[in-house]
């Protein structure tokens, strides 16, 4: 009996072959009408794939991609050398399993070979034959095969027309040799994420070349490994450079004003260096990189003031991420003229004074986590109709709440501030809201019974404030609550429900403590048995 990969493919091959011999276009030779490419990406197939199978009938293929399916853990099979005349193959994401059929390498013709998968071992053998057969590959990607016997050296004997290198999260150990960037045509090499080893973060190193970089190089990407410490300016020589990111790599120093150089990377539009320990001010340089969409240099020590000119900067910055860092001063007005700023993250920085009246009307996301800033928040926030994360927790802020939400708003926190009087939203029948967090604030008065529309609601904290109401039964039919925090203020009554069904269906977290709750706890309900956490602390039973 067919298994249901198999089945589909048949089938398939059914319409390829009726297809292929009608007028209608097809993926088939024109002359002679063999079918030559065949994509069955995404197409939900499910079972082992037999070596048997009829695929390998298509001996004249020569694109054949299988990625993203479910082929239950099995082997790739030894069979597929039958297709000699293949220039791409992908098999990635589709859950095979084992060493990779030392046949693969007996594709000379192969351009591109995408392998990934987190479950295949390439054994050294195997990938020596590779390197050395598929003298034509241009792209080799990798993501996530286990290499650990593959010597890193034995990458610089791949072909010297390599365009593409990506070695993401594959299992790689001792130091790879940065001749990598010297390979003549190489645009796009990403290396990180590795694991090493079981135990966790290995010892996998590359050092930045301080001169001779592949200048075709478009894309580099390097995460969790040493690159050599500090960030060499001869990387501003990459005059096509289009993304860069070296994330937690032990880089220390400053970043180098070459990179900010107007004269070179003109090019570059994403540029991400979090996770290092860099430090010193954030050179005003990167104010020329004009094409800059996307900037993430958090968690670093970076010092001073948020450099750049709005002048001189470009209007096309979608995401600014500088968390975590040490950034002192004001929210520069630059900023408000950046219409197209989707993500501003300053969380976890020094900055202090009033949230500025002025910020994108593209914002998705704000967050201004642990600073000092004081004063109300803006009543713009109001007029966000694109606003779905807004992180104001841990500062300053003071008064009362606006009395309105964005109808897109799917986070709230604004934890530890100084906020009084009620809790003000009318929270509209398409309430979006899926978390929200009030606690450690100055709030009173009674909760909003509007928060029944929050269907989506996951998590409400208005823990540590002084809100005087009984217990909110009301919120029971939440279908989604998970989480349900009330610690700490005047709430009163009894929590026991009156209804014979069950109550809180998702309900996994509830804190009640330091409250003037009574009465009987209603343990045998299933209000109580499907609890992982539970504080009653304070609570008169």
């Amino acid at each position: 009996m067919l298994l249901p990969s198999q089945q589909r493919i048949s089938a398939l091959m059914r319409r390829l072959l009726l297809c292929c011999n009608s007028r209608h276009p097809s993926p088939c030779d024109n002359v002679t009408g063999h079918v030559i490419a065949l994509n069955l990406s995404c197409s939900f197939l499910s079972g082992t794939f037999p070596s048997n199978s009829t695929l390998f009938f298509l001996r004249n293929l020569q694109s054949l991609n299988l990625a993203v399916n479910d082929f239950r853990h099995s082997k790739i099979p030894s069979e597929i050398s039958q297709f000699t005349r293949l220039k791409h193959l992908d098999v990635s994401y589709s859950l095979f399993s084992g060493q990779v059929p030392r046949e693969i390498a007996h594709l000379p013709k192969l351009v591109s070979l995408n392998l990934s998968n987190f479950a295949l071992i390439l054994e050294t053998t195997t990938f020596k034959n590779l390197v050395h057969n598929l003298s034509e590959v241009r792209e080799l990607v990798l993501l996530g095969v286990n290499m650990t016997s593959v010597n890193p050296r034995l990458f610089m004997n791949l072909s010297s027309s390599l365009t593409t290198l990506d070695l993401w999260e594959s299992v790689l150990g001792r130091n790879f040799p940065n001749s990598i960037f010297r390979f003549p045509n190489l645009k796009r090499f990403s290396l990180g994420g590795n694991r090493f080893s079981l135990s966790g973060k290995g010892n996998l190193t590359i050092d930045l070349p301080s001169s001779n970089w592949s200048s075709p190089l478009q894309h580099l990407y390097l995460s969790v490994m040493d690159c050599g410490r500090r960030l060499p300016e001869s990387i501003g020589d990459l005059k096509s450079l289009q993304s860069l990111g070296l994330l937690d790599c032990n880089l220390e120093g400053s970043i180098p004003a070459s990179i900010g150089s107007i004269v070179n990377l003109r090019q570059l539009t994403s540029l991400s260096l979090s996770s290092n320990n860099l430090n010193g001010q954030i050179p005003p340089s990167l104010a020329n990189l004009t094409q800059l969409t996307f900037l993430d240099l958090s968690d670093n020590q970076f010092s001073g003031p948020i450099p750049f000119h709005a002048s001189r900067h470009s209007n096309g910055l979608q995401s600014l991420v500088l968390s975590k860092n040490s950034i002192r001063g004001n929210i520069p007005e630059w900023i408000c003229e950046k219409d197209d700023l989707e993500i501003l993250d300053l969380s976890h920085n020094n900055l202090f004074g009033k949230i500025p009246n002025c910020l994108s009307k593209s914002l998705s996301v704000l967050n201004l986590r642990a600073n000092y800033f004081d004063g109300n928040i803006p009543k713009w926030i109001c007029e966000k109709d694109d606003l779905e994360i807004l992180d104001l927790s841990h500062n300053n802020l003071m008064k009362e709440i606006p009395k309105c939400l964005p109808k897109s708003l799917r986070v709230l926190n604004l934890q530890a501030n100084y906020f009084d009087g009620n809790i003000p939203f009318w929270f509209p029948e398409d309430c979006g809201l899926q978390n929200l967090n009030l606690h450690g604030n100055q709030m009173d008065g009674l909760l909003p019974r509007s928060l029944v529309n929050c269907s989506m609601l996951e998590v409400l904290d208005v823990g540590n404030n002084s809100i005087e109401d009984s217990f909110p039964h009301w919120l029971e039919s939440l279908p989604h609550l998970q989480v349900l925090l009330l610690r700490s203020n005047k709430f009163h009554g009894s929590v026991q429900s009156t209804k014979e069904s069950p109550s809180f269906p998702k309900l996994r977290v509830l804190d009640l403590s330091n409250n003037d709750f009574l009465g009987p706890l209603p343990l045998r309900s299933q209000f109580l048995s499907i609890f992982t956490g539970c504080d009653m602390e304070g609570i008169r039973v």
